[in-house]
C-alpha cells in the first residue's frame, strides 16, 4: 500500500457522524505512523503485525491529542460548547480503548503493556512541563524539546522489536520529523492571538521580554494589540520560520543520506513529500 494507508484503516474508528457534527479532532499523525510502519515492516519477526501496531499506536496518539485539546481550550477559555467538550472527552477515551480491544483480539498483551507504559511516561512528562510553566521556569527551547518528546514517545514503544541495525536511523528520522511537525504547528499558532498562551511564541517572549512585559504575561494583561507588538518586537514569526527551514533541510538531508533500502526510501518519499536537492 502507498501513501497514508494507516489513516485509511483508522477512518472506521475516528470518523463518526456525531463527532464530526459537533466538534473537531486533532490532525492524524500521518507521517509519524507511516514512518513507524515502514521500519516495523522491515523486521521479519513482527512484519505480519506491523499494520496492526501502526494502527493502534495512531489511535492512542489521537486519543492523547484529543484530550490535550480539552486542556488547551480550558486554559484559553475558547471552548464554551459543552457538547463539544463532552464529545472530545468521550472520543479520546474511545480511541484509547480501541487499541486495547484490537490488540487483545490478536493476543498481543505485551504490546498493550508497552503502549500503556508509554502513555504513563508521557503523562509524567506533561506534569513536569505543567510544573515548569506554573513556576515560570520554562524556556522556549525546553518547551520545544519537551513537545517533541511528547509527540514521538508513543512511536518508540516498538524499538525493541525493530531490527537493531535500524534503530539509529529510525530514531534520527523520527526525531527530525517530529521536530518539524511541532515547529510547523507552532508557526501556525503564531498567527492567532487566542492560541498564544503556552505556545513556543509565549515562552520566547517570556525569555526575551522586559520585567514589565513579563509582569503583564503573568497577570494575563496581554491584549491583541500588545500581542502584535510583542510578536513584532521579538521577531517571533521570523524566528519560527527560520527554525522550520532548518528543520526541513535537516530532515531532507537525513532522508537522502541515511542507509535505507530502495523500498523503504520510496515509501519515505511518498509521505515525506520532500523536494529533491
Amino acid at each position: 500500500m502507498n501513501g497514508y494507508h494507516i489513516s485509511q484503516l483508522a477512518k472506521r474508528y475516528v470518523e463518526h457522524d456525531m463527532i464530526q457534527a459537533h466538534t473537531e479532532l486533532p490532525a492524524f499523525p500521518n507521517a509519524r505512523v507511516e514512518l513507524m510502519f515502514a521500519f516495523l515492516n522491515r523486521s521479519k519477526p513482527i512484519a505480519e503485525h506491523s499494520e496492526l501496531f501502526a494502527l493502534v499506536t495512531s489511535l492512542v496518539q489521537v486519543g492523547l491529542d484529543t484530550h490535550d485539546t480539552i486542556e488547551l481550550a480550558a486554559v484559553q477559555h475558547n471552548d464554551r460548547n459543552l457538547r463539544s467538550r463532552q464529545l472530545k472527552v468521550l472520543a479520546g477515551d474511545y480511541f484509547s480503548s480501541r487499541f486495547y480491544n484490537l490488540l487483545a483480539q490478536q493476543g498481543q498483551i505485551d504490546t498493550v503493556r508497552a503502549l500503556s507504559q508509554s502513555v504513563c511516561d508521557i503523562n509524567r512528562l506533561k506534569m513536569t512541563m505543567v510544573d515548569k510553566m506554573k513556576h515560570w521556569t520554562m524556556t522556549a527551547e525546553e518547551y520545544l524539546r519537551a513537545s517533541v518528546t511528547l509527540k514521538k514517545s508513543l512511536f518508540q514503544s516498538f524499538n525493541a522489536q525493530m531490527n537493531q541495525e535500524d534503530i539509529s536511523t529510525w530514531e534520527e528520522l523520527l526525531d527530525s520529523l517530529t521536530e518539524l511537525e511541532v515547529l510547523e504547528r507552532e508557526q501556525e499558532r503564531a498567527d492567532h492571538f487566542e492560541r498564544f498562551e503556552g505556545s513556543w511564541s509565549y515562552w520566547h517572549v517570556w525569555q526575551q521580554g522586559t520585567d514589565e512585559e513579563r509582569r503583564k504575561l503573568k497577570q494575563k494583561l496581554v491584549d491583541e494589540m500588545l500581542w502584535n507588538a510583542l510578536m513584532s518586537k521579538y521577531e517571533v514569526r521570523e524566528q519560527l520560520a527560520y527554525q522550520v527551514r532548518v528543520s526541513r533541510d535537516k530532515l531532507h538531508t537525513l532522508a537522502v543520506t541515511l542507509p535505507l533500502d530502495e523500498s523503504t526510501r520510496q515509501r519515505l518519499d511518498t509521505f515525506l513529500a520532500l523536494p529533491r536537492l
